[in-house]
């Protein structure tokens, strides 16, 4: 710190109340050759206590530094909802790898489509809907096996929400995901060492929620084996999750032939999509990334459709 031109010994920093409840702060040496000195002061930067001793001294600096070093590094991530359409609201979630996700306001409930990374960014995103409305989570659908669709279960079951996932989904949670979480910590070593929890609620091979404005249905083995679209037919809108991207992306668990199969499958349905929904970088896209995406994979243009 600097006053009149001359540097201050001393950097003051709000910290929490004292046992009375005043606002405290904790004073740092900031001149090199300066002992390292820290007092407890109050409101009116009057010392409660006098200099501490090197090593409680020593023991308080680590404490304040390691709590600003991970206020800071929350800071860092946030989540962000957008309204896209109607009650659909667009998720973007900037934890670990940005994932875009959607939330859905019916007439009685929310229904949120991907559980998000964790419990912890599970509650942030609850605490966010709360802004948006006063009613209750009834659902989460996990649209994947990866974690950033489902590493947020924990938090969901504890409130009561049902978590919906297809079968297959459910399965490949069930087989891998020691393996899941294994990967995501390797490339992001705080990610925590998560538990499985299962979804609450599985369907064969598609399901309806909101009384049909909400359809999920699995068409075949794309990002992974397992990951699902999520249809909402009022407002022209696909939820693609990691399916669909802008880039090829992470392909270490697609069989690329599949894959193909996969989107043609989508195609074949012939649903009216205004806007497709990637999990991963850019957000909002048209019906024309399937295409897009398809000739990352590797297809022509030309190419005869099964």
């Amino acid at each position: 710190m600097r006053k009149n031109g001359r540097t201050k010994p001393f950097n003051v920093v709000q910290g929490d109340r004292d046992f009375h409840g005043k606002k405290t702060w904790c004073v740092l040496s900031t001149v090199a050759g300066v002992d390292p000195t820290i007092k407890i002061m109050d409101s009116r930067h009057q010392s409660l206590r006098g200099p501490l001793r090197p090593k409680r001294s020593a023991a308080l600096l680590g404490i304040f530094l390691s709590v600003v070093l991970s206020t800071a590094l929350a800071g860092d991530a946030v989540i962000r909802l957008h309204r896209l359409s109607g009650p659909l609201y667009l998720v973007e979630d900037d934890h670990y790898v940005t994932a875009n996700s959607l939330i859905y306001v019916g007439p009685s409930s929310v229904t949120v489509i991907g559980a998000t990374w964790t419990p912890d960014t599970a509650r942030i995103l609850a605490q966010k809907i709360k802004h948006l409305t006063n009613l209750p989570i009834r659902e989460v659908v996990d649209t994947s096996p990866d974690p950033e669709w489902s590493g947020g279960n924990g938090y969901w079951k504890s409130i009561g929400a049902k978590i919906v996932a297809i079968d297959v989904t459910a399965d490949f949670l069930k087989d891998h995901w020691e393996s899941v979480v294994a990967a995501a910590r390797k490339n992001h070593p705080e990610f925590p060492d998560l538990p499985l929890v299962l979804p609450t609620q599985t369907y064969p091979g598609q399901c309806e929620l909101q009384n049909g404005r909400v359809r999920a249905f699995y068409l075949g083995p794309s990002h992974t084996q397992a990951d699902i679209f999520v249809y909402f037919p009022k407002e022209k809108v696909l939820d693609a999750g990691s399916i669909l991207k802008e880039r090829l992306g992470n392909m270490a668990k697609a069989d690329v032939r599949e894959y193909r199969n996969t989107l043609h499958k989508l195609q074949q349905l012939h649903l009216d999509i205004r806007t497709i929904i990637s999990g991963h970088w850019s957000p909002v896209h048209g019906s024309e990334l399937v295409d897009q995406y398809l000739k990352l994979l590797g297809e022509s243009p030309q190419a005869t459709r099964p």
